[in-house]
């Protein structure tokens, strides 16, 4: 009796099977076959000198890997800018299956797919509706900016699953066991990315404020001193010991910078969530509701004429809007506007899945049981773009909101029927079985084809992936404005580090001129001066991000990107030294 009520248990959850199948045909479908990235890259080749050293070191004896020139490191060459948990979490991945792009990207797309399945876990649990639960599971499904995420070897899906997670463990604690789950949880996701702490906060809050969460207060007062413990030592020792803190912050030094930032940061989230749509929604039906509430016959179709959310789900909206707020604010506090259009939703991924259980929420019960109505509200939202803030300011194809010195800038799709539906996906899908080059992609397989072992290479920008795939030893790392330019010096690191000692390759990215300190100009003069003699071998398009996987700069195979680019560049070149003797 027990197994077939298990059984018919399980086939009641047949529609989630679907949609969790589909989400992992999304996402691992050959997860390996585009290069790594330039971020990724850093992922990849710090877990690479993990496997060697037991600690993210930038240097391991033929390249010196850290794009903000030494600001990231510590006397002894030690990444300690950046919380350890991905690279640690790639390392054991390329133990088990070698250090490759798949491996790279491997436990990240778990993290992404169980995202999938916690949020539908945690919703049918906490409202015990199959329809809000698989509502959820398919818009995140449905979402290409998540599924770019999804596919890298970065935080981004790390901080998505561990949100989840606090969010279930946070309203189910009520004992010791599930406070020390929150403090593990909320510490994982520190140090997954700092701005991870921005939900953790927003819950504790509202603990205090927000009665149905008196429970929870209690336990609050037991984690908070403990996740400090694990948190704050790590910001003091980062701050000490290096400068990268504050070279990839910016502190807001106006009234105005700081409604700038909120503003860029409320486009970008709007810009690839349906919360727009979803804040529309709940107004729209909450009117409706308390005016049917409040009429001397309410209509016999209503549902729940007493209230229109249960206890559970306030509670859950509540949480999730005061996580997308903190997201937004943390992120508007310490990164300019201009960072925030670039980067998306990087800083802030945490907020993709929060804004797909939210919406879920409103349109359940905005259908009111009508299936008719809730299919077609999940269709609208999951293959139309009208949730999002995109359509809203198609006016403005530029983009660019100006008022007075201060401007923000929207992202508006290059065609008009790009603006209203959800064209990305069909581009996502082809894109699976279609290989996608950019620029690191053309350089790597050229000088893998061409270099020799042990040839030194100068390279202008990406630095990191270039090396995980080559393995070449890379010149020119370290200038002597750098800040760890005198440590290295003691550390007694070769010549060809800090010169043009005996260098053969050159790989110049146009985008990135002037990038490390020095110009392609500066570079031909002292090898010249040398003796050496300059031969370009190769051109090929300059992609600027090797795909990004932010949407609206991310490059599909066939060259096309959703949204305008905002400038292009000449060829990037690869040329080849020969010296006097050789």
């Amino acid at each position: 009796m027990k197994t077939s009520e298990a059984l018919a248990g399980i086939r009641q959850h047949w529609p989630f099977a679907i949609v969790a199948l589909v989400g992992a045909v999304l996402i691992f479908t050959n997860l390996g076959m585009d290069y790594l990235w330039e971020d990724e890259g850093d992922t990849a080749a710090l877990a690479s000198n993990i496997l060697k050293f037991g600690v993210p070191k930038a240097w391991d004896g033929a390249a010196f890997i850290d794009s903000d020139h030494g600001a990231r490191l510590n006397r002894d060459l030690i990444m300690i800018t950046h919380p350890w948990v991905q690279y640690y979490l790639t390392a054991g991945s390329f133990v088990l299956f070698g250090q490759n792009t798949f491996a790279a990207r491997f436990p990240f797309a778990i993290a992404s797919w169980m995202s999938i399945l916690l949020v539908y876990l945690f919703l049918w649990r906490l409202t015990e509706s199959r329809r809000i639960a698989f509502t959820a599971a398919a818009l995140l499904v449905l979402s290409v900016q998540f599924l770019l995420y999804a596919r890298q070897c970065r935080y981004c899906s790390l901080n998505m699953l561990l949100v989840v997670w606090l969010f279930w463990v946070f309203f189910e604690m009520k004992s010791a066991r599930n406070c020390a789950l929150f403090v593990l949880v909320s510490v994982l996701l520190f140090h997954t990315h700092p701005y991870g702490i921005a939900p953790v906060v927003a819950l504790g809050v509202l603990s205090f404020i927000y009665r149905p969460f008196k429970p929870q207060r209690r336990w609050i007062w037991f984690a908070a001193p403990a996740i400090a413990l694990l948190t704050l030592p790590w910001i003091a020792i980062s701050s000490l010991f290096s400068t990268g803190v504050a070279l990839n912050t910016s502190v807001p030094q106006t009234l105005g910078d700081v409604f700038e930032r909120c503003f860029q940061a409320f486009i970008e989230a709007t810009s690839v969530t349906p919360l727009i749509g979803t804040g529309l929604l709940f107004l729209g039906a909450g009117l409706i509701h308390w005016k049917r509430k409040n009429s001397e016959q309410p209509r016999q179709t209503d549902i729940t004429p007493g209230m229109f959310l249960e206890a559970n789900e306030r509670s859950i909206l509540l949480g999730v809007m005061a996580a997308i707020v903190l997201c937004g604010l943390a992120t508007a506090m310490t990164q300019s506007s201009d960072a925030l259009w670039l980067a998306g939703m990087r800083f802030a991924s945490p907020v993709l899945p929060l804004a797909a259980m939210a919406a879920a929420i409103v349109i359940v019960k905005t259908s009111r049981g009508n299936r008719v109505v809730w299919v077609a509200l999940v269709l609208v939202f999951g293959f139309t773009k009208i949730a999002q803030l995109t359509p809203w300011v198609a006016w403005n194809p530029g983009g660019v909101i100006r008022c007075g010195k201060y401007s923000v800038g929207t992202h508006v799709p290059v065609r008009v029927i790009d603006r209203v539906l959800g064209s990305g996906i069909a581009k996502y899908v082809r894109d699976l079985w279609r290989k996608n080059p950019g620029t690191v992609a053309t350089t790597c397989n050229f000088l893998r084809a061409n270099a020799r072992s042990g040839d030194v290479l100068i390279l202008n920008y990406g630095w990191e992936p270039t090396y995980f795939y080559t393995r070449l030893p890379q010149a020119l790392g370290i200038l002597p404005q750098y800040p760890v330019y005198q440590r290295a010096r003691e550390l007694g690191l070769p010549e060809f580090v800090f010169g043009v000692d005996h260098v053969r390759w050159i790989v110049w990215r146009s985008a990135w001129e002037t990038a490390p300190g020095y110009a392609m100009d500066d570079v031909a003069r002292e090898i010249v001066g040398r003796g050496g003699k300059i031969t370009i071998v190769l051109e090929t398009e300059e992609t600027v991000f090797e795909n990004s996987p932010d949407i609206h700069h991310h490059r599909f195979s066939d060259g096309s990107y959703l949204f305008p680019r905002t400038q292009t560049f000449p060829a990037s070149r690869i040329a080849r030294v020969d010296w006097p003797g050789d």
